[in-house]
């Protein structure tokens, strides 16, 4: 349909209950026929409409935008309107809203056609004519015909629609026996509280019995902020804390039931612990994230792991019963599997009633600055540099970043052309940009969801709601987060090979949380591949802090983003004594004690009006969600019932009341769901967990996952070795499909499947042959061997290039030269064996396991050709790297790399250097003029430079591909891969002369004589510096 609706008259008859037709524009089929002269097709086109839709549902569509052939079609409508017996409509196409946008509506279509205003071939509007029109200026407009526009009204009256909302659409939950709802839930919970307290509790109608209990030391520690408000019952459990323990889980069990039966929602937690359970009975690792870690309820169905009366979380902040809004349960399930789960969904509540979301990327204060610029023919290096005055912050709009910046004002006061592109950005900002599947929404309907909500089908075919997330739950209907977590595959990936390769069980939901190495490990900065820690901020993070638990993970999660992070430093100075902790009030204490009197979440701000101004947790949690979105007027109100609270019921002065709620406010702001921060610090502290104990295989699990990144695997390959953990090349004879730890347990071996160009099926081909009949001993003992799937050429090229046959102990070169020969005795051995006969050669060989084909001695392929193979293949260099011969002079003159650049703030100039793999000149669409993108890569990953204008002329020779260099610029970290822009670049080899500012010799006075010292000054007397040369000797007595 050329990316464009439409219906032919087939389906539209056959649809055409409760449906007004209108003639359309000039691109309409009845006005198109009249422009074209048609007139007697055009005429049959009415009596066609008027005899399926009936006069009283089809007008004919007068339109004037003072475009051409419009009065030619007008006058044949007006005049076919008596003849047919038809009324007429007045209309106006609504392109955008005010007169006055018509330039930014030229420039939108520039953006999403990739044209520019300076194009004359571009898409255009006729100017400040395709805008809502009112009233009078439709009367005006249609002075001569002013039942037209009484029409028009006519068809709005008869267009009626009314959107339910408030109503559940939820589907029915259906127990596996024949119980009510109510009970089943309460089945899985008394299964729930044995799992993870062993707690025996029994079920009298609908009230709980608690019975006995296995293991006392399976209860949680209550957080100091769980109250218990009865006293605790020692008829079960003697000791009196964990009786407290017991009656604290049962009576906060207790009340979250209550609410979630009073609110209506059993069948949603029904619901969504019955696909939890399915996808773990399948292999389908997964987590509950966000809010809903902070019920008790959500922890014994397993959909979290994290125990709120352990943590101190409310359930308020998930479901507050004060403010009844659909609960909102957000799930991670190990990104390889998370379809399982959705079709399970599928198929168990009809494919009709389930839908993926549509998302839409909308114009933000950044990009719209920049996309403005490009349509109006700017270079982008104004634009960029317009862009990155507005300020890195959470929630941040063109008009505030106006008022923050003093530049960008100046800017917008003198420069006609900025104030132009601001103020058109202005009117774009948060418009659509795209529309796409939503990464995670799934809603499940009652019923087929085409009876309630607008679908459609993306290009995959799959059906996809018209409404986007929120929407979509005003209208009632169940919407699900299923997300995508490559860590929850890390982890089961590293678990398996740990069983398979050491023969024991890791118990990853029940790990010891005091486990020293682990805590080393974290405050050795070694996070690469630590969940949420592993940027090279929270690295440093980590180890100024000193992390010693769970709570300490979950405090820098929360803290470690926008905003918050201006008060990590008070923090860290707290943590260690060496600032004091002040509490604004003593009631403050027990509730931000263990974030050294910071208030870091969210919860913390409801805690403190709950116990300060006697909120209930239900209007504390209104409270905290109107300071989170700055709803001022709400803040305003509270401000008020908040003072007068603390004022009753703690007689504190007004100025003081009002202190507090400034400072709850100011954190309120920024404050972090401390629920969400708990469920990735358990997940946080299970990945460092497994990389201290379990190095290879976790390693192996992290490359395996990253294998399709070049990049990433590059920098895992680098830091595994920085913890003397090498990475063997590929082996036909060793590899697994993936990265899997070496037999000896020391080190990983590259997956075949991980060798560019060798498919699925040779991986499963060669690991079958190799399996069933041993190692192999040569090139033509494996290509004869794979019967199942017969090698072809392409793949044994890959397989020889990237060092996999290096095994075989002949050169690459040779095994190379033999590839056809082999295929083609391959394929003859192959078929006389499937034929029941056997070659000549088989009757005087005992198999052709024992045969050894040699060609002729072949040499190697130079060194460079066999880098450039595995880096091309591999993604990495496995038989040196290039820029070994480099490593001094970038480790001594470049302050910067790879890994490092990402986390320095875009717009500062960096000094870094490396090996120019990749160089392509390109030219400018708009200016026409040539600039150059090339890859810089070092040791530890990859950079891109990008050379334009003055840049590119001076240095378009120098960046050519593997010339080592050094290059000074401005970086931006806007994408993945960081990109610098250079001011100045130069060979690597010639950064001595131009950085080097000193020269030290040090020397051992106890292997010096006489002569050495005469040679030495005779080499400085015959290369002579242009820096101080210090000589510095250590004597006998070390001075």
């Amino acid at each position: 349909f050329y990316y464009k609706p439409r219906v032919d008259k087939e389906l539209l008859e056959k649809h055409r209950e409760g449906l007004i037709v209108l003639s359309g524009c000039l691109q309409g089929e009845i006005p198109s026929l009249i422009v074209q002269d048609e007139l007697a097709r055009a005429r049959q086109a009415v009596d066609w409409f008027k005899q399926v839709f009936g006069a009283e549902n089809f007008y004919l569509e007068l339109q004037n935008h003072g475009l051409t052939n419009q009065s030619k079609v007008n006058r044949h409508l007006l005049q076919w309107s008596r003849e047919f017996g038809l009324k007429c409509v007045a209309t106006n196409d609504v392109h955008y809203l005010k007169k006055e946008h018509s330039r930014a509506h030229d420039i939108l279509i520039c953006i999403g056609t990739q044209t520019t205003i300076n194009d004359p071939k571009r898409l255009t509007y006729a100017e400040g004519q395709f805008y809502l029109r009112s009233a009078d200026e439709m009367k005006a407009l249609f002075a001569e015909v002013p039942e037209a526009v009484l029409n028009t009204l006519e068809v709005a009256e008869k267009c009626n629609l009314q959107i339910e909302f408030g109503k559940q659409h939820y589907p029915a939950f259906t127990p596996p026996r024949p119980v009510p709802c109510e009970i089943y839930l309460r089945e899985l919970l008394i299964e729930g509280l044995y799992n993870r307290y062993t707690l025996r509790v029994a079920l009298d109608g609908k009230e709980f019995k608690v019975v006995g209990i296995e293991n006392p030391e399976r209860l949680p520690k209550l957080h100091e902020g769980i109250s218990v408000s009865e006293p605790a019952c020692k008829t079960v459990v003697s000791d009196p804390v964990a009786a407290r323990a017991v009656h604290a889980i049962m009576q906060r069990l207790q009340y979250e039931l209550d609410v979630i039966e009073r609110t209506g929602f059993v069948s949603y937690f029904l619901i969504v612990a019955d696909f939890v359970r399915y996808g773990r009975d399948n292999g389908v690792d997964c987590e509950a994230r966000g809010s809903a870690a902070g019920s008790l309820v959500t922890y014994l169905l397993g959909i979290s792991s994290v125990d709120p009366l352990r943590y101190g979380l409310l359930f308020e902040r998930f479901l507050n019963p004060e403010r009844v809004n659909p609960p909102d349960i957000d799930i991670d399930f190990a990104d390889d599997r998370r379809q399982l789960v959705i079709d399970y969904v599928r198929r168990k509540y009809r494919p009709e009633c389930v839908a993926q979301i549509i998302t839409f990327g909308t114009l933000g204060a950044k990009s719209v600055i920049r996309d403005v610029a490009r349509a109006m023919g700017m270079a982008y290096s104004e634009g960029d540099h317009l862009a990155k005055l507005v300020p890195n912050e959470p929630n941040m709009t063109l008009s505030k970043a106006i008022d923050a910046s003093p530049e960008l004002r100046e800017l917008r006061a003198k420069d006609d052309k900025v104030a132009s592109l601001l103020d058109t950005a202005l009117v774009l900002e948060d418009l659509t940009r795209n529309a796409s599947v939503h990464a995670a929404g799934v809603v499940i309907g009652s019923e087929p969801l085409v009876e309630l909500v607008p679908l459609k089908t993306d290009e995959d075919g799959a059906i996809l709601t018209q409404y986007a997330m929120g929407p979509v739950g005003d209208l009632g209907l169940l919407k699900m987060d299923f997300l995508g977590l490559k860590t929850l595959t890390v982890i089961r990936n590293t678990c398996e090979m740990v069983e398979k390769f050491r023969g024991h069980k890791v118990p990853i939901k029940n790990l010891p949380l005091d486990d020293k190495e682990t805590y080393d490990l974290l405050n050795r900065g070694h996070t690469v591949g630590v969940f949420q820690l592993e940027s090279g901020g929270m690295r440093d993070l980590c180890k100024r802090f000193q992390i010693n638990s769970i709570e300490h993970i979950t405090a820098l999660v929360a803290l470690y983003r926008p905003g918050p992070m201006k008060f990590i430093n008070n923090f860290i100075e707290r943590r260690h004594g060496r600032a004091p902790i002040n509490y604004e009030h003593p009631l403050l204490e027990p509730i931000t004690r263990e974030t050294y009197g910071v208030i870091v979440y969210q919860e913390q701000v409801m805690q403190a009006a709950q116990v300060l101004a006697g909120y209930t947790l239900g209007q504390a949690d209104i409270l905290r969600k109107a300071m989170g979105k700055k709803n001022v007027e709400v803040m305003q109100r509270h401000r008020s019932i908040f003072v007068q609270g603390c004022q009753k019921i703690h007689n504190l002065t007004e100025e003081k009341a009002n202190h507090i709620y400034d400072l709850l406010v100011e954190f309120g702001e920024y404050g972090f769901n401390k629920s969400h921060a708990a469920a990735y610090a358990i997940v946080a502290y299970q990945t460092a967990y497994l990389k201290a104990h379990y190095p290879v295989e976790f390693y192996s699990a992290l490359m395996t996952n990253d294998m399709g990144d070049t990049d990433k695997l590059t920098m895992l390959i680098s830091e595994a070795r920085s913890e003397n953990l090498d990475v063997l090349p590929p082996n036909v004879n060793e590899s697994d499909a993936y990265f899997t730890p070496t037999p000896d347990g020391k080190n990983i071996r590259f997956g075949l499947a991980a060798i560019k160009g060798v498919g699925e099926a040779a991986v499963k081909a060669i690991i079958n042959a190799r399996e069933k009949g041993g190692p192999f001993k040569s090139l033509e003992d494996m290509c004869e061997r794979m019967e199942e799937s017969p090698l072809n050429r392409k793949v044994l090229e890959a397989l020889i290039r990237s060092g996999a046959c290096d095994v075989f102990g002949e050169t690459r070169a040779g095994m190379f030269n033999r590839i056809e020969s082999a295929l083609s005795r391959a394929a003859s051995v192959i078929a006389d064996r499937k034929s029941g006969q056997d070659t000549l050669l088989g009757i005087f060989e005992t198999s052709s396991a024992g045969r050894q084909t040699t060609g002729p001695k072949v040499p190697e392929w130079p060194l460079h050709k066999i880098l450039a193979d595995e880096k091309e293949l591999l993604g990495y260099y496995v038989s040196g790297h290039p820029l070994a011969p480099y490593a001094q002079l970038l480790k001594t003159y470049c302050l910067t790399n790879s890994e490092t650049a990402k986390t320095i703030p875009s717009g500062e100039v960096i000094r870094t250097g490396g090996l120019i793999t990749t160089a392509q000149t390109a030219f400018s669409k708009k200016t026409k003029r040539p600039y150059l993108i090339a890859t810089l890569e070092d040791l530890n990953g990859a950079m891109s430079l990008l050379l334009m204008n003055s840049a590119f002329e001076q240095y378009k020779d120098l960046v050519q591909v593997n010339n080592a260099l050094l290059v000074i610029g401005e970086v931006n970290n806007s994408e993945d891969k960081p990109k610098i822009f250079p001011q100045e670049i130069m060979f690597l080899d010639d950064a001595p002369k131009r950085f080097t500012k000193q020269v030290h010799i040090r020397l051992e006075s106890s292997s010096l004589n006489r002569e050495q010292l005469l040679a030495l000054r005779e080499l400085v007397e015959k290369h002579p510096g242009r820096v101080p040369l210090f000589l510095c000797i250590r004597t006998l007595s070390n001075q």
